[in-house]
């Protein structure tokens, strides 16, 4: 007889949780940072949700790019964004490995103080949410944009970019329990 190993992919969920830290009420005077994944178009989609969040009176923007998507961010990079930003704004997660690894990086951001909104894409959010339960933040909320994303045009990334903006906005002085 022939035995049968299964393997179970998923990861034990956190034990630990967290508070998500307040959204702004305003963007006004703050200084903004934008965590780029490396994923293909995900540079040009920061780029115009930069100029969009612009209009709302951002005093600085701060931005910073991982060395490889497949990755979690370096915490040298996330303390560094830590320290110098109000908010941080990550992603595009638009294939399993990089949402999960943004979310993670999202999360980081967030237990280091700084509310992080998380961009992904309409296929891509209940691996988000996996990723999220995984390391104790079921309820994160996401900024959802519509998928695909890698092979757009700047059309349509400014499409999506307002899109995110209206949910980043919304999200505002949102403050949920973390799990």
């Amino acid at each position: 007889m022939t035995e049968l190993l299964v393997l179970d992919p998923t990861n034990a969920v956190s034990e630990s949780t967290a508070e998500l830290v307040a959204r702004p009420a305003s963007f006004e005077g703050l200084v903004v940072g934008y965590l780029d994944n490396t994923k293909p178009n995900s540079d040009r989609f920061l780029d115009i949700l930069t100029s969009t969040l612009a209009t709302e009176g951002v005093r600085e923007s701060v931005r910073a790019r991982k060395n490889y998507v497949g990755r979690l961010a370096d915490p040298e990079m996330l303390d560094d964004l830590a320290a110098r930003c109000d908010v941080v704004v990550t992603g595009v997660g638009d294939c399993a490995g990089c949402c999960s690894c943004s979310v993670q990086d999202a999360i980081a951001l967030e237990r280091r103080g700084v509310p992080t909104f998380m961009v992904c894409t309409s296929e891509l959010l209940t691996t988000a949410t996996i990723a999220a339960s995984t390391v104790g933040v079921p309820d994160y909320p996401f900024v959802v944009i519509d998928h695909p994303f890698g092979a757009l045009g700047i059309p349509e990334l400014t499409e999506r970019a307002g899109e995110a903006h209206r949910q980043i906005l919304a999200q505002r002085m949102d403050v949920r329990r973390a799990g």
